[in-house]
């Protein structure tokens, strides 16, 4: 019987996104502000000004709703795709991992993760502390050794479960989501 799961997370803002949303906003204001009291010294080229005030507005606009970012998993038959979705505007391959070839497999601690030298970390989660989040560690064909962090739903981890080797913590999927008994 054939797979096929898909399952959107949205990431959660962090402080720093936070805080730049406050400049870009502030940034633009100056220059719209500044654009319209410069338009009249410029006479005949004024028009620019007043262009350049509502680019700035515009860009901001741009930046601000570029933070935005969700995740898709895409389940098929043991493959799995990780999409990276910027302001519903854009898409982006992140990686593909076949969970067949997982090496470890689990509920993700953040803090005993960090200690360990990886070739690449992909975090495709909501946030990397969340308690909900599962990790999986496989050799990629381009990025070498990989740490993957991901939320998935019950269905995803029902859909993995018959694809990951036990010996990489297939079991992990049994009883261990937050909230559940």
């Amino acid at each position: 019987m054939d797979v096929f799961i898909e399952y959107m997370v949205k990431k959660k803002p962090t402080g720093t996104e936070f805080l730049l949303k406050i400049v870009y906003v502030l940034l633009a204001a100056v220059i719209l502000v500044g654009s319209f009291f410069l338009s009249p010294l410029l006479g005949a080229f004024s028009m620019i000004a007043t262009l350049i005030g509502f680019g700035a507005v515009f860009g901001a606009y741009y930046l601000i709703t570029s933070m935005s970012v969700e995740y898709e998993y895409i389940l098929t038959n043991g493959e799995m795709d990780v999409d990276k979705i910027i302001a519903r505007r854009r898409r982006k391959r992140m990686l593909t991992a076949n969970a067949r070839k997982f090496e470890e497999f689990g509920s993700y601690n953040h803090q005993a993760m960090s200690q360990k030298a990886f070739a690449n970390r992909v975090y495709a989660c909501t946030a990397p502390e969340d308690p909900g989040n599962f990790y999986a560690v496989f050799n990629h064909a381009t990025l070498g050794q990989t740490l993957l962090v991901f939320t998935p739903n019950d269905k995803v981890l029902d859909g993995l479960r018959s694809f990951i080797p036990r010996k990489a913590g297939g079991n992990a999927v049994y009883g261990n989501r937050p909230g559940q008994d």
